[in-house]
């Protein structure tokens, strides 16, 4: 008879209690290769079947995994499985058949007596470093594992290579945010003598902030300012007047009426306009409704910011991705309910020419941006919000018509967090990775010639 071969890793726990970790852990080691039992995965409805159990323990696994929590070392089918398993270490003379892992409070010197001789590995405070241990430890070992879907198995290295911890500390957290300071208290409808189609179509004709309600143009700016603003042959007259909040209130003694989310809608467009009219006065260019950097924007397409205090450094903004040349550029939303904010959303555009987009930037960012994480995309919103605004002071205005402006802050807003994270822990790729990421010469990448 030919002897089964000892591929699998058995995982032994209580349950429900230890049912997350269990599923978490399976999915892992499952992703890497190596062939998993445990009964959330393999018995029908969850009942255990002991024959089944005594089988594979006895004859397929390479490994049995003991899950020790307070709930394990009172269950008897824990127990019996970890005899069980014992049995077989020594009838195999193997000191590393049975792993514990310790995955709450219980001290070690509570663990049952077949384990406190063996090396345990310690996942109650972090999953992922507990994982980065057992791997190693299976590795060491040579214990089986599959070649399985390379791609599978490169996330999962990716996944399991980190070693972040969490860490009971506060920590501020950045938003992408702008916080909007203060608007004008006073809005104002002007009628024109435009059709509502007419007046619709014209909007790109009026030079500053304001949004079409029927015949009516609404604005912040005061009426000789609207004259100026308007095409040579649209006449405007005064119509209403009313404070802020009145507005927003779809409600006021004089005017049209509305439902609040309709006047949010228009004052958001005007407020939009706006911050779109200070990016162009400030050297971006437009591409449908994302704002990049030009070319040789800023002196070697660097924009300077400070990472902490007095620790100023830069960011490229403009660079190279193989033939072609990559741009940071952002979008605006605007939001008035409170908190009253400009969110900004990070994007990247690729051109061949350093001056003109792609029509189909789909698969570009997908492709050559795989590996841009989190902080490089929080450095180029820093960097580029430092180039637009003095960060130094505490507010900038934003212009709506005339001396009608709003004021917004120019640093992101943050947000108080309970915990952080062990940043020297936090896994990072290598650049050698991926052949196609876009490099900038402060990424150790080519820059921009």
């Amino acid at each position: 008879m030919t002897t089964p071969a000892r591929d699998t890793i058995f995982i032994s726990h209580a349950r429900p209690d230890e049912d997350d970790l269990t599923h978490w852990l399976s999915g892992r080691l499952t992703a890497r290769g190596y062939r998993i039992w445990a009964d959330l995965e393999r018995l029908v409805g969850g009942s255990p079947f002991w024959s089944e159990i005594e089988a594979t323990i006895r004859n397929r696994a390479a490994r049995v995994i003991i899950l020790v929590s307070r709930s394990a070392v009172t269950r008897k089918g824990v127990l019996d499985e970890l005899a069980e398993a014992g049995d077989v270490a020594r009838r195999l003379n193997d000191d590393r058949f049975i792993i514990p892992i310790k995955v709450d409070d219980l001290p070690w010197d509570e663990f049952p007596i077949q384990l406190k001789r063996l090396n345990g590995l310690d996942f109650s405070s972090d999953w992922s470093r507990g994982l980065s241990e057992l791997l190693a430890a299976l590795e060491s070992g040579s214990v089986p594992r599959s070649a399985g879907n390379p791609e599978v198995s490169r996330v999962s290295d990716l996944l399991t290579r980190s070693r972040t911890r969490v860490l009971s500390q506060p920590e501020n957290a950045y938003l992408n945010w702008l916080p909007i300071l203060s608007l004008p208290q006073s809005i104002h409808y002007y009628h024109t003598s435009y059709s509502a189609t007419d007046l619709s179509r014209a909007r790109a004709q009026v030079s500053i902030p304001h949004a079409p309600r029927d015949r009516l143009l609404l604005s912040f700016a005061a009426e000789e300012v609207v004259r100026r603003a308007v095409p040579g042959n649209m006449e405007i007259e005064p119509r209403y007047s009313m404070s802020l909040s009145e507005f927003l209130s779809g409600q006021p003694k004089r005017g049209p009426k509305m439902k609040p989310y309709e006047a949010r809608d228009l004052l958001t467009e005007i407020l939009r306009q706006a911050f779109d009219a200070m990016l162009r006065e400030r050297g971006l260019s437009q591409f449908d409704n994302r704002w990049f950097v030009p070319r040789d924007w800023r002196s070697d397409n660097k924009g300077w910011y400070l990472r902490k205090p007095d620790d100023e450094t830069y960011r490229v903004l403009v660079g190279k991705s193989k033939e072609l040349v990559w741009h940071f550029a952002l979008s605006a939303y605007v939001f008035v309910d409170s908190p009253a904010r400009i969110q900004i959303i990070p994007h990247v555009l690729f051109s061949p020419d350093g001056v003109t987009p792609l029509a189909d930037q789909k698969q570009l960012r997908r492709t050559r941006c795989k590996l841009w994480w989190n902080d490089k995309w929080r450095d180029l919103i820093l960097a580029l919000l430092a180039e637009l605004f003095d960060t130094n002071v505490e507010s900038v205005a934003i212009g709506l018509g005339g001396s009608a402006s709003m004021s917004i802050g120019p640093r992101l807003m943050t947000l108080a967090l309970a915990a952080s994270y062990v940043a020297d822990d936090a896994f990072v790729p290598d650049f050698e990775e991926d052949v196609d990421w876009v490099q900038d010469d402060n990424d150790e990448g080519e820059p921009l010639a």
